[in-house]
């Protein structure tokens, strides 16, 4: 009597898992570098926003990157995308100053004068911000994505402050790890 052995498949099921695991992930090229020379760039940058320019430069170059001017010729380019839009409004109490202390008005006195500002309970109504900010890292020349990140906010418009540098710093802060997901900056 003729017996038919079955032939054992090639792979099982936790060897193409392995292997999937270990392909290389689609929407980014290859590993990002953590040096060199590299150029920041924004896409649509209005004079208001140029402190975005200036505050992904200065975290890049935190993280060990050489700034040069001109995408042209550094050996990366960071592309930043900025997206500011108006999402309500708040009451916030008008700003006061702090204590001012003042030399005398007299020639020859001595003394000081101290001007203290009193809030006045007053409030006004100002407009709530959500900043967006997207950087794309890519080899001068190339399209393929080396690293990506998004980081978002959302405060008053009246006092912008420092938004720019808390977005680039919250970025990069784990570069060169990447994560698929929105950070939110408080």
């Amino acid at each position: 009597m003729f017996t038919r052995s079955r032939a054992r498949p090639m792979f099982t099921r936790w060897s193409i898992v392995a292997l999937v695991a270990l392909a290389p992930s689609p929407s980014l090229a290859a590993t990002p570098p953590t040096e060199g020379t590299i150029a920041v760039e924004a896409n649509e940058i209005d004079a208001g926003q140029t402190q975005f320019r200036d505050a992904a430069a200065s975290a890049l170059a935190d993280k060990g990157f050489t700034l040069l001017d001109g995408a042209g010729h550094a050996a990366f380019t960071m592309e930043l995308a900025i997206t500011v839009t108006r999402v309500g409004t708040v009451d916030a109490k008008v700003a006061t100053t702090g204590p001012k202390v003042e030399n005398g008005g007299l020639m020859n006195g001595v003394g000081s004068a101290v001007k203290i500002a009193v809030p006045t309970g007053k409030s006004r109504n100002v407009a709530l911000e959500r900043t967006q900010l997207d950087m794309t890292l890519r080899k001068r020349g190339e399209t393929d994505v080396l690293w990506r990140g998004s980081a978002v906010t959302v405060r008053n418009s009246a006092t912008p402050g420092t938004i720019a540098t808390d977005l680039s710093s919250a970025l990069l802060r784990q570069y060169p790890a990447q994560s698929d997901a929105v950070i939110g900056v408080p």
